[in-house]
């Protein structure tokens, strides 16, 4: 949902800020007083063609900017698009900038990452729509006619198996297509891969080996040296009449007689025994390795040599000596596939048509369950047009197919993860009419009363709700009375789930919002401005109401019908009337 809204030199609007609360969220205010402009700000900030016409006379840009929450799961969709995002819980805050300057140029900035406006309009596409009067839609709710069936249907088991089945094949399939394409050239193939098997298979690799070779090079380059330090430590320590050991052994004996009485020296006496025992301990090391360590040019070359051909085997296969027996173990099972062609081909294709046959009846049963929640729907949706004065209205759910030269399905029918559908919402607007796809009939207000019966129709069979902030213009227009009560009552009911976002001239739909927003225009040193205010005060809400129904002259009547209106929209029981 957007919780904080600011727009800056759009039209007559010099800068107005909102801060827009969950559920249904009303504007109003005088006709031509600007309420157009906020449905305005929020179309350029979804991605819409944007003119230096928009601008305010006197300005260099206009800009438009609003923080959304939006579910979590649009993280990865972002992340794609290059935007930083950070999660909190299940939800995420996403900050949208957008700004057009009177040269023509603009940019957009969603969390301080520059995308593109086609971007843009990827990344708003299931958090911000809206139905109005220019609006030609494929979506309700930031969702596809497909995914609005389904969810109303509660598929989500068969869609995921349709899904899973799919993966499947195509997984096969393209282990299939691999291997007939390697065919092509597997006279070459196979002599590759035979020279590089045998090149590696001959060298008898052994992951450990490579760090004992470099340890024992680096002895055998410096035999010579280590021979004489040893042999030359060893004699100072241990065989020399002067030895470091010899000398220990006088100051202990010295030290021993005494030690039995003076505990000081009894320590030191203990100390130095300790030291001999470990000199000792290193003067045998030191002479097995003066004794152990021979001058070997010849095994110095044979290691060198062993060496230079792992390093090259490295170099070639992969980098280190695991990487190059993982590619000799891929390559070994190419060269067996590919040697015995015909019974791996026989194997895949056996395979293959297996799991496709297995997503053919996963997308059939989907499509079959699709067909009967699609009479229902449609019901659905009739019902609410019958509540929002479009009794004349037909609706109806239509499922076709594309089709796809490459298709393996019957009549080269195109198929994917989530089956072979193509859901439309076709309407007739009147009696008699041929009904046609949605996005090309009816004016703003029609439409966007059959936007709002679809979402009221799914919001009453799904316990889940869209995510989208849902922004409805001119939804009343042509009706009044109880219809507009009714309407007003739904869209408060599609609230409950939804942040809705609407402009209005009728007090009856303006008593059902939560929150209040009120337009007017004034001038400012002789130029036209557009403001805008919250009316957080219960009275500035009467006030406003009854001016919508009585209009600059408020008589006492509206007043209290505007009481009315409110207590009703909460479920109070209504006043008595003077």
């Amino acid at each position: 949902m957007i919780t904080y809204l600011k727009v800056r030199n759009l039209a007559i609007v010099e800068e107005f800020s909102i801060e827009p609360g969950p559920g249904l969220n009303v504007l109003t205010g005088e006709t031509g007083a600007g309420k157009s402009l906020l449905i305005d700000s929020l179309e350029f900030l979804r991605g819409a063609r944007s003119s230096s016409e928009m601008i305010r006379t006197g300005s260099d840009k206009m800009s438009a900017e609003a923080i959304f929450e939006v579910p979590a799961r649009m993280a990865a969709t972002l992340e794609e698009l290059g935007v930083d995002v950070e999660k909190s819980g299940e939800a995420l805050e996403l900050i949208v900038k957008r700004e057009i300057a009177t040269s023509g140029r603009g940019r957009v900035l969603v969390n301080g990452s520059a995308i593109s406006v086609r971007e843009l309009g990827d990344a708003m596409d299931a958090v911000l729509e809206i139905h109005g009067q220019n609006e030609s839609h494929t979506r309700v709710a930031g969702q596809t006619y497909r995914e609005l069936l389904d969810q109303f249907g509660a598929h989500e088991p068969l869609l995921a198996g349709a899904r899973e089945a799919f993966a499947s094949w195509r997984e096969v399939s393209e282990q299939l297509r691999e291997l007939t394409t390697a065919h092509r050239d597997r006279a070459l193939r196979l002599d590759l891969l035979k020279y590089q098997i045998d090149e590696i298979s001959a060298s008898r690799l052994d992951p450990s080996e490579e760090t004992t070779l470099r340890s024992e090079r680096s002895i055998l380059a410096h035999a010579r040296e280590m021979i004489e330090a040893t042999a030359g430590a060893f004699r100072l320590i241990d065989e020399d009449e002067s030895s470091s050991l010899t000398q220990l052994g006088r100051a202990h004996h010295l030290l021993q007689p005494l030690a039995r009485e003076i505990a000081s020296l009894r320590q030191i006496s203990e100390d130095l025994q300790e030291i001999t025992y470990k000199l000792q301990d290193v003067a045998r090391t030191l002479g097995h390795l003066s004794d152990s360590v021979r001058h070997d040019p010849a095994r110095l070359d044979e290691v060198e040599e062993r060496l230079v051909t792992i390093e090259r085997l490295n170099k070639k296969y992969g980098g280190s000596v695991e990487a190059v027996l993982e590619h000799l173990s891929r390559i070994s099972d190419e060269f067996e596939q590919l040697s015995d062609y015909e019974s791996s081909l026989g194997k895949l294709e056996k395979s293959e048509a297996e799991q496709f046959n297995a997503y053919r009846k996963a997308a059939d049963k989907l499509s079959a369950t699709r067909k009967k929640s699609a009479d229902v729907f449609q019901q659905a949706i009739q019902t609410e047009l019958r509540d929002l004065a479009m009794e004349g209205t037909t609706v109806r759910i239509e499922l076709s197919t594309a089709t796809d030269r490459d298709s393996r399905f019957p009549d080269s029918i195109a198929f994917g993860p989530e089956g072979y559908d193509r859901v439309e919402i076709l309407i007739a607007p009147n009696r008699g009419e041929e009904p046609k796809p949605m996005q090309k009939i009816a004016s703003g207000g029609e439409l966007s009363r059959i936007q709002l019966a679809i979402a009221a129709a799914l919001f009453k069979r799904s316990a889940r709700g869209a995510a989208a902030t849902l922004v409805f213009d001119e939804i009343d227009a042509g009706i009044g009375g109880r219809v507009a009560e009714v309407v007003g009552r739904k869209l408060q009911e599609l609230a409950a789930a939804n942040q809705v976002i609407c402009v209005t001239h009728l007090p009856q739909i303006a008593s059902f919002g939560s929150t209040h927003f009120h337009v007017w225009k004034e001038d400012v040193k002789g130029q036209t401005r557009a403001k805008i205010r919250r009316l957080d005060d219960h009275e500035e809400r009467v006030s406003e109401i009854a001016r919508m129904l009585g209009g600059e002259s408020i008589p006492a009547s509206a007043v209290l019908h505007a009481r009315e209106l409110l207590d009703a929209a909460r479920g109070k029981p209504a006043r008595a009337r003077a």
